[in-house]
């Protein structure tokens, strides 16, 4: 997770423009998975540190400069499983999002002959 904040500082370092809030549930998200990311299960550490990966992008692409100290998971456990749904459609949904661009970007079939 030190990484992960570390690129956050980073990011946020470099830029001059004012800082904008974050959206919500990307920040949210950011925090579940960033403590995930320290979890004794391989499987949830590998897990979180890619979906916290993904939405420190999303945030930074939305508002750089946003403080990640300000992203907390939730305390109560029905709040950490509704957040994990959450964040699980959210990242759905962006995979989608780069199945289109790639179908959009890639060159058409060509026949064989």
């Amino acid at each position: 997770m030190e990484s992960l904040l570390l690129a956050a500082l980073l990011a946020a370092a470099a830029s001059d423009a004012p800082a904008a809030a974050p959206p919500p549930l990307d920040l949210a998200c950011f925090g579940l998975m960033a403590e995930l990311a320290d979890d004794e299960d391989p499987r949830l550490r590998a897990a979180g540190r890619v979906a916290a990966q993904y939405f420190l992008g999303r945030i930074d692409a939305a508002a750089p400069g946003f403080d990640p100290a300000a992203a907390g998971a939730p305390a109560s456990a029905a709040a950490r499983e509704r957040l994990l749904r959450d964040c699980g459609a959210a990242m759905e949904a962006g995979r989608r999002d780069f199945g289109t661009i790639g179908a959009t970007l890639a060159p058409p079939p060509r026949p064989t002959v």
